[in-house]
């Protein structure tokens, strides 16, 4: 599909760096459980599921530079403008989410960064509660995009087609 057909599309560093990210985030909920039963375990133990532990804290230290990448591509490029049609509130309530993805998207790699490196318990069950609102998250931004399908309003060609 062409930009002309798709009004104000994504910058494609934008559209590149948006399905990285939801692809890290998605391997991050497949090792996260290995890398709790290692840091529950201990670290340092040999009887823990290592590998998989070093993968989870690899990629999430990739999240964190994806997202602070994420956020030089909108101070350069700026994000399309919302639908005229679509009401204030659910502009606020996009606008929020938005921002929530990237509090929690760059916050949680710190937390765990900072679980591992102090041991502390409760910075490690931060960081996993925070992997449940990332999940809440996730989920009211798919049903924002099923809806934008639904209404076929081109909200959803602007993260899928690339720009001319």
């Amino acid at each position: 599909m062409s930009s002309s057909a798709v009004p104000y599309p994504y910058h494609n560093a934008q559209m590149a760096m948006h399905w990285l990210v939801v692809t890290l985030v998605a391997v991050q909920y497949l090792t996260g459980p290995a890398m709790q039963m290692t840091f529950d375990k201990g670290l340092y133990s040999y009887d823990t599921n290592g590998g998989t532990a070093i993968v989870h804290a690899l990629i999430g230290s990739s999240i964190l530079i994806a997202m602070i990448a994420r956020l030089v591509l909108r101070r350069r490029h700026a994000v399309p403008p919302p639908p005229d049609t679509e009401p204030e509130m659910i502009q606020k309530i996009s606008r929020g989410t938005h921002y929530a993805f990237y509090v929690i998207l760059i916050g949680m790699p710190l937390a765990g960064m900072l679980a591992v490196l102090t041991g502390s318990q409760l910075i490690a069950a931060v960081h996993g509660w925070t992997s449940l609102l990332l999940l809440l998250l996730i989920a009211a931004h798919f049903a924002g995009a099923m809806w934008h399908l639904f209404k076929r309003d081109g909200v959803v060609n602007r993260m899928v087609s690339e720009r001319d």
